[in-house]
């Protein structure tokens, strides 16, 4: 066995390449010498390294290239970045946690006369400290952190222009319709987005092999699904599954062994923080569609009636039974009830006005009566409706700041100044996100 430069390896060298072991990532390779002992990962570091080469040329130019920096995070023994050396980056480094590892890598290089411009550092993401870049390769290390979420807030915080994530990954099986039920998705971003979720496992690990976790902990596994909101929430665009789990056991675990994987591109989006400013506009929109939303007099008149002055008419088994049969029954029969409004009240927020009178159903009726009042100019009724809710303890709390908003708009209207800026500050003071300005 020779090397490039004909370099016969001793038995010396064998042992000393042996002794830093095991190259078990991926395979070093120089003239007809290969040193690389992959067993049931055989094939891995080469594909995903491969995708990551295609991804990086499809989004960006040679001359694009030459001015970037590439990091690639917890790099084992280097070979990703090596392999990609030949790219004309102006900077590569690579950090790996494990002195070993970095040992490992110096170590092959040097016995098979291996040189690249790629900069090895020990350390984790945290010894960056300010730096940034504008690739940044996460490859085989996500599911080794005690926090997946803590780990990718640093990838964006240093990343410039593309991440690349490669990751084991459990199967999105297990999210099924029981559990979304049980997790109950109703947050206001599930206005806006689709309602999708995701799920992680947990493991102990030990920090006993060197392609492990750094010390003794808990780690996660995530499913795809966790990994794409994850770098929704952070800000990232255009995010890619590269290789679904599917795709990546048939390329290189050829479905003999219980594993999966998956590999992301995604693209910071330049600016300020997209998902703060995204969940502002949300929060101004869904209040003020709520706000705009006024339900008719004959529908929530006997509601209101029954529930806070218990009375029964005969409207309410007329117009408002579907509605009065949802609020009363147990949760397996509301959702029957709930498909029936849903036919009914077709209007976005006309719906959601009416399937979250189920909770605290006496204060959101005060406040839903209250606004029809107001808009059909009942103005000192109005009033004395949503001071129900506001001077009841232990009100529904959500009932009451939009209670106090529109309290603060119908003072304002009649000409209480004084009262209407009392009731706009105990709104804020009630909810501070709440979009009080117009």
């Amino acid at each position: 066995m020779a090397s490039n430069d004909g370099k016969v390896l001793s038995e010396e060298l064998i042992q000393d390449l042996n002794a830093h072991g095991p190259y078990s990532m991926a395979v070093w390779h120089s003239g007809d010498i290969r040193v690389g002992n992959e067993e049931g990962l055989s094939g891995r570091e080469a594909y995903f390294t491969n995708l990551i080469r295609r991804t990086i040329l499809k989004h960006f130019t040679v001359d694009q290239i030459k001015t970037f920096s590439i990091l690639d995070i917890g790099c084992n023994d280097g070979w990703v970045l090596n392999e990609l050396s030949d790219l004309p980056f102006a900077r590569m480094v690579g950090i790996e946690p494990r002195e070993k590892n970095i040992v490992k890598g110096q170590t092959v290089r040097n016995i098979l006369q291996i040189s690249n411009r790629v900069e090895y550092k020990l350390g984790d993401i945290e010894s960056l400290g300010d730096e940034s870049f504008d690739v940044v390769i996460c490859a085989g290390v996500l599911y080794h952190v005690e926090s997946i979420p803590v780990a990718l807030r640093r990838i964006a915080n240093i990343c410039k222009a593309m991440v690349f994530i490669e990751s084991r990954c459990i199967s999105s099986k297990y999210i099924t319709k029981a559990l979304m039920n049980e997790i109950e998705m109703r947050d206001l971003v599930y206005q806006y987005k689709e309602k999708t979720c995701g799920i992680t496992a947990q493991k102990f690990e030990s920090a006993y092999h060197d392609g492990s976790t750094k010390s003794l902990s808990v780690v996660n596994i995530p499913t795809v699904e966790s990994l794409v909101m994850q770098l929704d929430i952070l800000g990232f665009q255009d995010v890619e599954i590269v290789a679904d789990p599917k795709s990546y056991r048939r390329a290189v675990w050829k479905n003999r062994r219980a594993l999966n994987g998956v590999c992301i591109s995604a693209y910071p989006k330049l600016g300020q923080n997209s998902s703060v400013s995204d969940e502002s506009i949300w929060i101004r929109e869904y209040e003020r569609g709520l706000e705009k939303t006024v339900l008719k007099r004959d529908f929530i008149e006997p509601l209101y009636e029954h529930y806070c002055h218990r009375k029964t008419t005969l409207a309410l088994f007329s117009h408002s039974l579907i509605t009065f049969m949802y609020l009363k029954s147990p949760s397996w029969l509301a959702g029957i009830f709930g498909s029936f409004l849903e036919v009914l009240h077709r209007e976005k927020y006309e719906l959601e006005i009416i399937k979250n009178l189920r909770y605290g159903p006496r204060d959101k009726l005060c406040l839903e009566y209250g606004k029809m009042l107001n808009s059909v100019g009942e103005h000192e009724f109005a009033m004395t409706v949503l001071k129900s809710v506001t001077t009841r303890i232990n009100a529904d709390w959500r009932s009451v700041y939009r209670s106090f908003h529109l309290l603060s708009a119908i003072t304002s209207h009649v000409g209480l100044l004084d009262e209407s800026c009392r009731y706009q500050t105990l709104c804020v003071s009630c909810n501070p996100r709440f979009p009080v300005e117009p």
